[in-house]
């Protein structure tokens, strides 16, 4: 038993070392071996070791040398970034999107598959031709394959627990796609992935800590805590459009009344805008032919205009969603929380109006030290978050402690 023991010690230690030394390389895209020494606390003879392995791997290469302070020059390494791909699945609106993309982010190819008139018990099937046709002509590894699913989802197990639009009930799609393909398999829901890319690929949090909330058709979030992306225990972390904020409001397709996502979505706001197209003074007359044809533009260029009903609307959207932030503040004391989506075309405006809501609700000390930013949903956001996944999992990329497989 201690022979074992000490033998599963060495191997974590290997391990640990490996990830460790993979991080360094992939954070700062060309440094030497007594740089990453240095910056780790290993020693240079563990350093060598473990670089030998990541280009054997063929994960890493060396790329010219760098500045001498005396002596040779010093060899510098980076991610062979290119040689290695994820396969990322995606549901949008009622089709699915796939893409190979490389371990910086680069999609390098992209497919797709309508799902209309589709049956529950086909999406194995839909999942396999994309992803076929994704591998057909893959000259790169490919390090895993990542899905973004609608409704609830048990990572750890790899289940779609519910997924109503889609006719799923304790979905093992993992098990089946590892079974056809021999590939590691995970997923999320859209709104975690979202986070995991903003985090990754975007700008990031200084701290470790990250919320990032999603408003369109419906409000979700993502948050990252420690570099880990915290699920719950249930894994119902960031369900914040179906918390109640407005106790007089109209019902929620969840059952609920008053849910945020009956006052803060983009369904929402074109219900409350649409209301003032009757208003002799609203300038949505002058942009629409009717109360129907208002969308999200036409919302956003009366703002922009003045438009004092419309104003109103955003200012409530904004109170509604600085209420929501403030638990988030409350609760967890994040730094950093981006509010993205569809809504973000609406601008300062509704950032003003967040924040304004956020420093009535939340303890002043902590309101003043949580930066809020909107920003637009970055392009193929949900493709990256599902990479950010993949590549956390299989090579440690996120500081993660815990692993879904």
């Amino acid at each position: 038993m201690k022979g074992f023991l000490a033998k599963a010690t060495r191997q974590h230690t290997k391990n640990h070392n490996s990830r460790l030394v993979f991080r360094i390389i992939y954070e700062d895209e060309a440094i030497s071996r007594a740089d990453i020494a240095r910056k780790t606390g290993l020693t240079r003879t563990t350093v060598s070791t473990v670089v030998s392995e990541l280009i054997e791997q063929g994960l890493i290469e060396e790329t010219g040398t760098g500045q001498s302070s005396g002596g040779r020059l010093p060899v510098l390494l980076r991610v062979a970034h290119e040689a290695h791909g994820v396969l990322a699945l995606s549901f949008e609106d009622m089709r699915i999107v796939g893409a190979l993309v490389d371990m910086r982010g680069g999609i390098q190819q992209r497919v797709s598959l309508p799902l209309y008139g589709y049956r529950p018990e086909e999406l194995p099937d839909y999942l396999s031709r994309l992803i076929d046709e994704l591998r057909a002509d893959a000259t790169t590894h490919i390090l895993g394959i990542g899905l973004s699913m609608p409704g609830i989802v048990d990572p750890l197990r790899g289940i779609v627990r519910r997924a109503v639009n889609f006719g799923l009930v304790d979905a093992p799609l993992r098990q089946v796609l590892q079974e056809r393909y021999h590939l590691p398999v995970y997923l999320d829901n859209a709104a975690h992935l979202a986070a995991l890319a903003e985090y990754m690929f975007g700008d990031g949090a200084a701290s470790g800590n990250l919320a990032v909330i999603s408003v369109g058709v419906g409000v979700g979030a993502g948050v990252v805590l420690n570099g880990t992306l915290f699920h719950g225990d249930g894994f119902g972390a960031g369900e914040i459009g179906h918390v109640v904020v407005a106790d007089n409001g109209i019902r929620c397709n969840c059952g609920n009344v008053g849910c945020l996502e009956t006052v803060a979505s983009v369904p929402a706001i074109l219900r409350a805008a649409r209301r003032w197209f009757g208003d002799p003074s609203s300038q949505l007359r002058a942009l629409a032919p009717s109360a129907a044809a208002v969308d999200l533009d036409v919302v956003r260029r009366a703002l922009e205009a003045g438009d004092p009903g419309v104003t109103a609307v955003i200012e409530e959207v904004g109170h509604y969603l600085g209420i929501a932030i403030a638990h988030i503040v409350g609760l967890l004391n994040i730094e950093r929380i981006v509010v993205t989506g569809a809504i973000a075309v609406l601008g300062p405006p509704l950032l003003e109006a967040i924040r304004a809501s956020l420093a009535r609700h939340a303890l002043a000390p902590l309101a003043a030290m949580t930066n809020v930013e909107l920003i637009p949903e970055r392009s193929d956001a949900v493709l990256l978050g599902i990479t950010a996944m993949v590549l956390d999992q299989e090579l440690g990329l996120l500081h993660s402690s815990v692993r879904l497989s």
